[in-house]
């Protein structure tokens, strides 16, 4: 036998909790959540076990589930059940299913507030319901933290396989080959110092006119900056049917605003909108260069002087210097790169894969369609 969901109103399902001000970046034993996740530590909590939702900005009613004691910001609302009819971990899957961002107000920036937010209607199952519904999700959440953390291993040891070739010089060989100067620093004999521009293949994007974007699939993928960036490749979420400037499968994608440096691998062919570009190697030497451009632009070292935006123009992407070493040894880090990468790329997809199952399940299991029958 199936138990029925009761139609209810969130603020008889919700506790609200408000966030306090604190300093961002700092270091504590408890995590500080933001809008848009951790955004440093704190000695001190005032929260545990609950939900954070972002009360304003770009992440307005974007929701996190934190299941331990934390600090959460001034710009969020924390979210806890009202009764002990309500699961926790269920709760966060059913505001994130409320899709709580079309709630919002606010002239100068999108703003959420507890008083509408609690006559959101929404679709409680009895609770041995609500936690089989946060197991099956959890589940998927789960494989996703284990390949995202796989991920994360991976792409240290590349990194560091870089680092030791390409920043400190200890490639095979190495102590037979004098270092000279160059214009970025002493570096070994043989090797240059040259411009973006004369090494590699620039494609800037251009939004074409938002009357030819849509959401149902018609058309090339179009991206316009990092929203949708992944671990590896950028998730699809817009299509064009009027074709610009185009990046193809393997291209590095660069961020040229707001943020200016992040970066992503096209998996296939896309169309660039303006806050995007696309860099190929003209020697297909993309491991490298990714490794290369990787390490320079950091979220400590970003390019760029836009008075609203960071921002950065075609000449300062074309100016930007590369270390450029004799052929034969990229392609020899190329051999121990290309393992690596191709791990990465599996277990972005996969990732990809799950988050898209998982997201195709969740509204789901919550409105019925998929029934659970009590234990």
């Amino acid at each position: 036998m199936v138990a029925a969901a009761d139609q209810m109103m969130l603020g008889d399902v919700v506790r609200f909790g408000n966030g306090k001000a604190i300093k961002p970046g700092g270091t504590g034993l408890y995590p500080v959540y933001g809008s848009n996740g951790i955004i440093g530590g704190s000695d001190e909590f005032r929260h545990e076990n609950g939900v954070v939702i972002g009360r304003v900005g770009a992440y307005c009613g974007a929701v996190l589930y934190c299941p331990t004691k934390f600090w959460a910001s001034d710009n969020t609302l924390v979210a806890y059940p009202a009764s002990e009819q309500v699961d926790t971990k269920f709760l966060y899957y059913l505001l994130a299913d409320a899709k709580l961002s079309r709630y919002a107000g606010g002239a100068a920036q999108p703003l959420v507030t507890q008083t509408v937010l609690k006559q959101v209607e929404v679709r409680v199952p009895p609770l041995p319901i609500q936690r089989r519904i946060a197991g099956i999700l959890s589940a998927y959440d789960e494989l996703i933290e284990n390949s995202q953390q796989r991920i994360k291993i991976l792409e240290e040891m590349s990194r560091a396989l870089y680092r030791e070739w390409f920043v400190h010089f200890r490639f095979p060989g190495h102590e037979s080959i004098p270092r000279v100067p160059s214009a970025i620093g002493d570096i070994p004999q043989g090797w240059e110092v040259r411009k973006l521009k004369d090494v590699c293949h620039l494609t800037m994007g251009q939004s074409p006119k938002s009357e030819f974007y849509n959401e149902v699939g018609d058309g090339v993928a179009f991206h316009q900056g990092v929203t949708d960036f992944g671990n590896r490749f950028p998730s699809d979420r817009l299509f064009c049917t009027a074709e610009g400037r185009i990046a193809e499968a393997g291209d590095i994608l660069f961020s040229v605003r707001a943020p200016v440096g992040r970066m992503n691998i096209a998996n296939k062919k896309i169309i660039l909108g303006r806050g995007l570009s696309a860099i190929r190697h003209n020697h297909n030497h993309q491991a490298f260069l990714w490794e290369q451009l990787r390490s320079r632009f950091t979220k400590d070292d970003m390019m760029g002087n836009g008075a609203i935006f960071a921002s950065v123009t075609k000449d300062d992407m074309q100016g930007i210097e590369l270390v450029c070493p004799p052929r034969s040894v990229v392609e020899a880090a190329t051999q121990h790169f290309d393992p690596l990468h191709s791990e990465i790329a599996t277990l972005s997809q996969q990732t990809q894969n799950l988050h898209r199952t998982r997201d195709l399940l969740l509204p789901r299991l919550l409105s019925g369609q998929v029934t659970l029958a009590e234990k």
